[in-house]
């Protein structure tokens, strides 16, 4: 068995496990009772819940919720920011798992994917990558794998993630705020913020549609 198909394997198993434990620990509310716990942990606690969400980031599973938590412990904003390095940590993690393990897999799943991102890529540059960034329609765990898979290198990946998800997080934040404490005027700018990102989405995707 070559070194390749034994990283592939090793790599599918450890996703697969986390992937389980993810399900159960959400199914039976642990990982709520675990984000109350981090709280009491202080700058380590920090530490853990950035660790926590960055690993719900590298798997191909929702990770909005661990946010609210995240923002839930420490507050709107300073959650917010701690969300945004720990997407910024995972899209970096998920880069260098696909390209060192499971980039088999990720071919053979979202080959169609990967290429409509080359393409993208190959025609603007990082421009190119920036701009699917700021489009939620576009999903960010494949994003991070398709970058894994295409080899793109790792400043430009890590700076168009950090300034591509920062519109998403702090609309997110804003709309949090606006519901969880009544502060009208950042909930009416999140919710603006978000509509913008999708409408900014449709744009690019009509323009494409059109050559």
């Amino acid at each position: 068995m070559s070194i390749k198909n034994v990283k592939t394997i090793v790599g599918t198993t450890l996703a697969g496990v986390l992937v389980v434990i993810y399900i159960y620990y959400l199914r039976t509310g642990q990982i709520q009772l675990l984000l109350e716990t981090i709280r009491h942990f202080g700058f380590w606690g920090v530490l853990l819940g950035i660790f926590v969400q960055t690993v719900v980031n590298i798997l191909p599973v929702p990770g909005e919720f661990i946010t609210i938590f995240l923002m839930e412990i420490y507050g709107v904003w300073w959650g917010t920011f701690y969300s945004w390095i720990a997407g910024i940590v995972g899209a970096i993690a998920a880069l260098y798992i696909t390209r060192w393990m499971a980039r088999p897999i990720v071919e053979r799943i979202a080959s169609s994917y990967i290429q409509k991102v080359n393409t993208w890529i190959q025609d603007r540059e990082t421009f190119g990558l920036l701009s699917l960034r700021f489009i939620p329609l576009v999903p960010y765990h494949l994003l991070n794998y398709a970058a894994g898979v295409l080899r793109v290198r790792l400043w430009p990946f890590l700076w168009t993630t950090a300034l591509g998800i920062l519109p998403f997080h702090l609309a997110v934040g804003g709309m949090y705020a606006g519901f969880r404490y009544g502060t009208l005027v950042w909930g009416i700018i999140g919710g603006l913020l978000f509509i913008l990102l999708i409408l900014f989405g449709y744009f690019i995707r009509a323009k494409e549609t059109k050559k």
